[in-house]
C-alpha cells in the first residue's frame, strides 16, 4: 500500500516536471523600448502575466519560494504571447504610433523564463491642424479649448480624442443639449506624410426638458418619497448634473442598492425618464475594527434604521471604543507613546480606554427640500495624548442646507456637560490656574455650549482618494453666557486642499489649515475663577498640531508650545557640582542647565496653542509591485502660537519631510507614513514646584530655559533615531 502510494506521488511529480518543461513558469515580463506611452497601462493590457506574490505580506517568503500557497503561478503560453504582441501594436496605434514594430522572445532565467517584448516606436502620426466646428455655437471657444486633451503638433491619440469628445458631450448636456452629436473626421490624415488635419464637428440640436418619469422596483419606499429625493421636476431643463446629483441623493439615502436613471430614445425634446431602483434592507449593522499608531486597537459598531417612521428619515446608534491594549502596545514598535508629556502619576489615565457613543436622527426636507434637520445625543471620553482627558455628555441640534453639488452649510447648537481630567501642573501651566480652589472649580462639570457654523465645498473627482479638484471647509464657533456656556470663546478654522494630476498616474496634492481661538473677557467670571490673570479656554478648543493627518514628523498633538517639568530634587541633588538651593528654586533663579542634570529628568508637556498655520505638499505615485499599491513623498510644516510664556516661546514651528506607502481598500487607503524631524533640540521653559513656609506646594517658572535634547533623554543611537523619526499607521487619506 505504501509502495503504491509512493509510486502515485512519483508519477504525479514526473508529470508535473514534464509539464513545467513544456510550459515553464513565467518569472518576468520585460518591455524594451517603451518611451512615449504609459508602461504600467501597457503591461496591464497584456494577457501574459508573471508569477507574482499573492500578497505584499508574503513578499519575504516569495523571495525563496514560488509555492502556489504564496504565489500566483503563471505558465508560458506561446500563442498568447504572439497575441500580446498584437495587443501592444493596437495599444500604440490607438495612441498615434501607427508604425510601431513589436517582436517577442523568451529568455531562460532561474526556475522559468522571461518574456521579452522588443518595441521600436518609430515616429508618431501627428495632428497637423485641429479644427472644432459648431453648428449652433453653444459652447464658448475658451471652454472648448479647455476641454480638448489634444493640440495640433501632438500624436493622433484616439484615446485622448475619445475622452475629449466625452467631455464636450457632457458640457453640451449640462446646458440641456442631451441629443448633441459629435463627429470626428480623420480621413485627411496621410500615411505617406504620417500627419494630417483633424476636424471635430459639434451639433448641439435643440434643448431637452424633463417630461414623464416612470419609477419601478420600489416596494417599501413610496413614489412620493423617491420624488422628493430627486433634484428635478417635470418641465425642468434636462441637464447632466441633475441626473448625477439625483442618483447620488438616492444612494446616500441608504434606501437603495441600485439606481439606474436613463432617458428613452426619442426625437421629442421632452424626455421620458425611466428610474429603476433596487431597495436595500432597511436595517444595517456594521462592525469594524483596526489598529492605528495613535489609538491602538479600535472597535466600532453602528446600527442604522433607514426609512425610520417613513419619509426617508434615518436613525443611527453608534459606539466606538479606542485605546484598547494600550498598556501592552504603548511605545512599542510603531505605536506612539501616548503618555509622553504626562507626569508619572498621570500616565495611567492616558492608557485607559476612550469611547464615544451617540444616537443620531436625520430628518430630510425640513422646511425646504434643500434642508436637513439633525439631532444627536452623545457621551464620550476623549484624551489629548499626554495632555488632558475630558468627559462629556450632551446633545446637538443642527440644520444643513445644500448649496450645490457636494456643497453645504450647517448651523448647529450643542449643549454638553463637560468635565476635565488633568493634573494641577497642567492647570497651572496651560490654563494659568495654580490655586487648588480654582482648579477644583474648573475641573468640575461645566456647560460647554457653542453655537457653530460649518461651510464646506468639495470639487474633487473622488471623495476618498482624489486626484484632481479642490475642497474647502470653514468651521466657526461661538460660546458665551448667551449660549448657556460656562466656557466663553470664539474659534475659527479654515482648511483648503487642492489636487492635480502630474503625468498619467501621479498626483500632486497640497493642503493649508489656519486656525485661531480666543477666550472672551467673561470666561473666568462664568467659571467662577475671576482672580486668574489668564482667561480660561477649554482644552479641547485649543489648537494642536502633529500626527497622521497633520505634521507627520511628530506624534499626535505633539507639535506646539511646550514646557518642561522637573522634580526639584533633580536640581538640588547634593552630588552635583553646583546644586540649586531652596532659595534659588523658590526665586526661580536656579539654572536648569546645571552640569550633571540629565535630559531624562525633564518631562516635556504640550500646552496647546491659540493660533495655528499648517501646510502640506504631497506627491503620490503608483508602485508596480502590486495592484492598488502606491507611494508618497511629502513635506509638512506648521507654526503654533500661544499667549502664555510669550517671551520664552513666542511660537513653535517645524518643517518635516517624509515618505509613505498606501494600499487601496474598500474602506479607503491604508497608509504607512514615516516623518523625519530635522530639528529636535529646543530651548524650553522649566516648571518645578517648591514648598512654601506654610507647607503648601507652589509651582515656579525658572528664569532660564533648558536646552532640551530628547535624543539624550532616551539615550544611545536608537534614541537619536527614534527622536527624529515618527511612524504613522492610519486608514484614509492624509488630506
Amino acid at each position: 500500500m505504501v509502495v503504491a502510494f509512493a509510486m502515485v506521488i512519483a508519477s504525479v511529480a514526473g508529470a508535473q516536471g514534464r509539464a513545467d518543461d513544456e510550459h515553464p513558469l513565467v518569472r518576468d515580463i520585460r518591455l524594451n523600448g517603451v518611451q512615449s506611452v504609459n508602461r504600467t497601462a501597457l503591461r496591464q493590457g497584456l494577457a501574459s502575466r508573471p508569477t507574482e506574490c499573492r500578497s505584499l505580506l508574503y513578499a519575504p517568503i516569495c523571495v525563496f519560494s514560488r509555492s502556489p500557497l504564496f504565489a500566483l503561478r503563471s505558465y508560458l503560453d506561446p500563442p498568447e504571447v504572439r497575441r500580446d504582441a498584437l495587443r501592444i501594436r493596437l495599444f500604440y496605434w490607438r495612441r498615434g504610433y501607427r508604425d510601431v514594430v513589436v517582436t517577442s522572445r523568451t529568455e531562460k532565467v532561474g526556475g522559468g523564463v522571461r518574456i521579452v517584448f522588443d518595441i521600436k516606436e518609430n515616429a508618431p502620426t501627428v495632428i497637423s491642424r485641429l479644427d472644432v466646428t459648431q453648428s449652433d455655437s453653444v459652447l464658448p471657444t475658451a471652454e472648448v479649448q479647455r476641454l480638448l486633451l489634444l493640440r495640433a503638433g501632438e500624436p493622433l491619440d484616439l484615446v485622448a480624442m475619445d475622452s475629449s469628445m466625452r467631455l464636450l458631450r457632457d458640457a453640451l448636456w449640462e446646458r440641456g443639449y442631451a441629443d448633441a452629436r459629435l463627429a470626428l473626421d480623420t480621413s485627411q490624415v496621410s500615411n505617406e506624410a504620417n500627419a494630417g488635419p483633424v476636424t471635430l464637428a459639434l451639433h448641439a440640436g435643440r434643448p431637452s426638458t424633463i417630461g414623464t418619469l416612470n419609477i419601478t422596483g420600489n416596494d417599501a419606499v413610496s413614489h412620493r418619497t423617491i420624488g422628493r429625493l430627486l433634484h428635478f421636476h417635470t418641465g425642468d431643463l434636462y441637464r447632466r448634473s441633475v441626473v448625477l446629483e439625483s442618483q447620488r441623493e438616492l444612494y446616500l439615502s441608504g434606501l437603495f442598492t441600485e439606481v439606474e436613471l436613463s432617458s428613452r430614445e426619442s426625437s421629442d425634446t421632452a424626455k421620458t425618464l425611466d428610474l429603476r431602483v433596487l431597495e436595500a434592507p432597511l436595517h444595517d449593522l456594521e462592525l469594524s475594527g483596526g489598529f492605528t499608531t495613535a489609538d491602538f486597537l479600535q472597535l466600532e459598531a453602528a446600527f442604522t434604521r433607514y426609512h425610520f417612521l417613513g419619509g426617508a428619515r434615518r436613525l443611527t446608534a453608534r459606539a466606538t471604543v479606542s485605546n484598547l491594549m494600550a498598556h501592552q502596545l504603548n511605545g512599542a514598535g510603531v505605536f506612539d507613546d501616548v503618555t509622553a508629556g504626562a507626569a508619572p502619576a498621570d500616565r495611567g489615565s492616558f492608557l485607559k480606554p476612550t469611547f464615544a457613543t451617540s444616537l443620531e436622527f436625520a430628518q430630510p426636507w425640513f422646511l425646504s427640500p434643500l434642508n436637513q434637520l439633525g439631532a444627536t445625543i452623545f457621551t464620550h471620553r476623549r484624551s489629548v495624548p499626554g495632555v488632558v482627558t475630558d468627559n462629556g455628555a450632551g446633545a446637538t441640534l443642527a440644520i444643513t442646507r445644500r448649496l450645490g453639488s457636494r456643497s453645504s452649510a450647517t448651523t448647529g447648537y450643542t449643549f454638553e456637560a463637560s468635565r476635565i481630567e488633568a493634573t494641577d501642573v497642567y492647570f497651572c501651566v496651560s490654563v494659568g490656574l495654580c490655586l487648588s480652589s480654582d482648579i477644583a472649580v474648573v475641573s468640575a462639570r461645566h456647560p460647554l455650549a457653542p453655537l457653530s457654523f460649518v461651510a464646506q465645498m468639495d470639487r474633487t473627482d473622488d471623495a476618498s482618494d482624489p486626484t484632481r479638484g479642490v475642497r474647502t471647509r470653514l468651521d466657526v464657533e461661538h460660546a458665551s453666557e448667551y449660549t448657556a456656556s460656562d466656557f466663553a470663546y470664539n474659534r475659527a478654522t479654515l482648511t483648503a486642499s487642492a489636487y492635480r494630476r502630474v503625468g498619467k498616474q501621479n498626483v500632486l496634492a497640497g493642503r493649508v489649515r489656519l486656525g485661531t481661538v480666543r477666550a472672551l473677557s467673561s470666561a473666568n467670571r462664568l467659571l467662577g475663577v475671576e482672580g486668574s490673570a489668564e482667561q480660561v479656554l477649554h482644552p479641547r478648543k485649543l489648537l494642536y498640531s502633529g500626527g497622521s493627518q497633520s505634521v507627520r514628523g511628530y506624534g499626535e498633538n505633539q507639535l506646539g508650545p511646550r514646557v518642561l517639568t522637573v522634580d526639584p530634587a533633580a536640581l538640588s541633588d547634593t552630588t552635583l557640582a553646583s546644586p540649586c538651593s531652596s532659595a534659588d528654586l523658590a526665586s526661580g533663579s536656579c539654572d536648569p542647565n546645571l552640569a550633571g542634570v540629565k535630559d531624562g529628568a525633564f518631562q516635556p508637556r504640550p500646552l496647546g496653542g491659540t493660533t495655528l498655520a499648517e501646510a502640506s505638499v504631497e506627491f503620490r505615485f503608483p508602485i508596480a509591485l502590486l495592484p492598488g499599491l502606491s507611494g508618497a513623498a511629502f513635506v509638512d510644516g506648521a507654526i503654533v502660537g500661544t499667549r502664555r510664556f510669550s517671551d520664552a516661546l513666542g511660537a513653535t514651528a517645524a518643517i518635516t519631510p517624509g515618505v509613505g506607502i498606501r494600499f487601496a481598500t474598500p474602506a479607503g487607503p491604508v497608509r504607512l507614513d514615516l516623518g523625519f524631524r530635522p530639528r529636535v533640540v529646543e530651548a524650553l521653559p522649566v516648571i518645578t514646584q517648591v514648598t512654601d513656609s506654610d507647607g503648601n506646594f507652589q509651582l515656579v517658572t525658572l528664569k532660564t530655559s533648558r536646552r532640551y535634547d530628547p535624543a539624550k533623554a532616551t539615550g544611545g543611537f536608537l534614541g537619536l533615531l527614534s527622536s527624529r523619526l515618527t511612524l504613522h499607521l492610519a486608514i484614509g487619506p492624509a488630506f
